[in-house]
């Protein structure tokens, strides 16, 4: 029996988590990230996901929502916090020197990466005091 007949639910689940994190939907449940980094470690161990597109996509993600300024700072702040893990995982995988390469740029804007404040509820809403 393959893996990948295995491989959708994880998946599914997997990019489910990711919607939430990066949403901020649940932005005072700081274990959904920890389960989204498990989630993707098996899908990098135990079915035919590469592991260095599982790592990836963690760290894109994590930086993503960190820098975006709509979402609540605390959860930008731990998104930011937990960002290295996949970054680790990345240089573990970095056996070529265009894999090197695209981690050493990774690192790079994670050292850079600064946070803005978050902008204000007042701030997010749409339209003209004139309407």
């Amino acid at each position: 029996m393959s893996s990948v007949l295995h491989e959708d639910p994880y998946l599914e689940s997997w990019r489910w988590m990711s919607r939430q994190i990066r949403c901020g939907l649940d932005p005072d449940e700081p274990r959904l990230i920890e389960h989204y980094l498990s989630e993707g470690r098996y899908l990098a161990c135990c079915t035919a996901t590469h592991p260095w597109t599982i790592a990836e996509t963690s760290f894109r993600l994590l930086l993503d929502t960190a820098t975006d300024v709509a979402l609540p700072w605390h959860w930008r702040s731990l998104c930011l916090d937990q960002a290295w893990r996949p970054l680790r995982d990345l240089e573990a995988l970095s056996r070529c020197a265009c894999r090197l390469k695209r981690w050493q740029t990774f690192a790079w804007q994670l050292a850079r990466c600064e946070l803005l404040p978050t902008i204000s509820h007042s701030d997010l809403v749409q339209g003209s005091s004139d309407d």
